[in-house]
């Protein structure tokens, strides 16, 4: 498998998703998602999981640990931040 990171590419994903308070961490796995599902040789038809620990502010504006998952459903190529549900 060839790496297909590009550090100026992952950086501007950090900076698209930041505008929407994406955390960099998850908008890094979108990213990396993204890379995985355009490579047919890695990937069938869009499907896969990904998945990334990460914390997040829950109802009361406190900081939980999560695990956002991508899961059946969502093409991996063209994966959003909203494709990798939070759960505790």
């Amino acid at each position: 498998m060839k790496s297909g990171w590009v550090d100026s590419e992952a950086q501007a994903a950090i900076d698209r998703y930041a505008r929407n308070g994406i955390a960099p961490d998850l908008a890094l796995r979108v990213y990396t998602t993204r890379l995985l599902g355009r490579d047919p040789k890695l990937v069938l038809h869009g499907g896969g999981n990904t998945s990334v620990k990460t914390t997040m502010s829950d109802l009361l504006g406190e900081k939980v640990a999560v695990l956002c998952v991508k899961g059946s459903g969502s093409d991996m190529a063209t994966v959003e931040p909203a494709d990798l549900p939070a759960v505790r």
